[in-house]
């Protein structure tokens, strides 16, 4: 008799299996990074069918398999609807969905704290919901990239200079190559390749981020406008994708105007 089991998991992702099944891409609270397979989903009167969208939080009981477990139940926890009719709030729920796909693997995730990043994806895709503007969105998206880099052991240590190891109180610069962030004394004295330049205030910015609690409202947030936070995004985007080595696909137009 096939094992049975329950857990939280937020869809990321589906694609067809055949004429009449799904394969569900989804973040498990429990299990994180997963596949399994929603028979019969595609037909009209399935079930299952509105419940393995994209984006929607269910409480699943599934069937244990040799390659992939099955879906025997979904109950919604939450739909987060407001994203499906918003285009910039589908663009970038979409590349947190990208984002955890290529890099919540068993790879990365090695300490398994699986519920924190539920809980981050889970609380990310309802602030999105519930934004009004572009940049509220974005600022949550910027706050997921970093906070997820966080938990994963790939936080980056905004406020000092990973050579001289001093406190960063001017301008100063990442390295790709290193993936780190240098003081200009060090820039100058050193040889470091596909290095970029970070305005002090920006570093200020993110470092507050990095700092505060996910769902905290900081001191920025009212005050950074829709350049800086494009910016930020897109800094972060290539850090990451640098890590990966799988780069993200959205937002490929926005990376032309990367800091530089």
């Amino acid at each position: 008799m096939k094992k049975s089991f329950v857990t939280e998991a937020i869809n990321l992702k589906n694609y067809p299996l055949n004429d009449n099944d799904s394969i569900v891409v989804m973040f498990s609270k429990t299990k994180g990074l997963m596949r399994a397979v929603a028979k019969g989903a595609k037909r009209p009167k399935s079930k299952l069918g509105a419940r393995i969208q994209m984006f929607i939080a269910n409480q699943l009981m599934l069937f244990e398999g040799k390659n992939l477990d099955t879906i025997a139940q979904a109950q919604s926890l939450n739909t987060f609807s407001k994203i499906r009719y918003d285009l910039d709030k589908m663009s970038y729920s979409m590349y947190i969905a990208e984002l955890v796909n290529n890099f919540c693997s068993k790879q990365y995730n090695q300490d398994e704290n699986y519920e924190q990043i539920y809980d981050l994806i889970f609380n990310a895709y309802q602030k999105i919901t519930n934004s009004n503007t572009k940049n509220e969105i974005m600022l949550t998206v910027l706050k997921f990239q970093i906070k997820l880099m966080n938990f994963l052991g790939w936080g980056l240590d905004f406020n000092y200079c990973s050579i001289c190891q001093k406190e960063i109180e001017v301008d100063s610069y990442f390295s790709y190559s290193e993936n780190s962030f240098l003081c200009p004394e060090c820039v100058d004295n050193a040889s470091f390749s596909n290095c970029v330049k970070i305005n002090y205030k920006i570093g200020l910015f993110l470092l507050e981020l990095s700092k505060s609690e996910f769902s905290e409202k900081t001191k920025y947030d009212d005050l950074v406008n829709d350049v800086v936070l494009e910016k930020c995004f897109l800094f972060m985007k290539k850090y990451i994708d640098n890590i990966s080595n799988k780069k993200t696909k959205i937002f490929e137009v926005l990376e032309k105007t990367a800091i530089k």
